[in-house]
């Protein structure tokens, strides 16, 4: 069993390096119509209690401006994508990157996706 938050802002501060104009832990309501992109929510979608061990399942997710150069618009997606997957490679814990996600372009005002990531193993010592 473990205190999720002071996680979540030690992830919050190793992205702060990358920039985003909207940082936040949690998603929301009507987060996808903010104006303040390049955008970053980090949330948490699962608690896995293992006796004394936990595992946390995370979803980063990034947010951008609809432009009509889509492959411009996929270049910085997917290069965002990877500065934040060797972020959390810095953090102190055992990191598992799962997959990433793209929204299929279901959103209207922002390019959207997540990074999935879980961190094995933690305890409170």
């Amino acid at each position: 069993m473990i205190n999720i938050y002071p996680i979540l802002q030690q992830i919050k501060d190793i992205l702060e390096p990358l920039n985003f104009k909207s940082l936040k832990i949690g998603l929301e309501k009507g987060a996808d119509k903010a104006i303040n992109c390049p955008l970053c929510r980090i949330i948490v979608e699962e608690e896995i209690d293992k006796g004394v061990l936990s595992d946390l399942i995370i979803q980063i997710v990034i947010g951008l401006d609809v432009k009509n150069d889509y492959e411009a618009l996929y270049n910085e997606f997917f290069e965002l994508n990877y500065k934040i997957k060797l972020a959390l490679f810095k953090l102190p814990y055992k990191i598992e990157l799962l997959n990433t996600i793209t929204d299929e372009d279901r959103l209207n005002t922002i390019k959207a996706g997540i990074v999935r990531v879980k961190i094995r193993d933690l305890n409170e010592d």
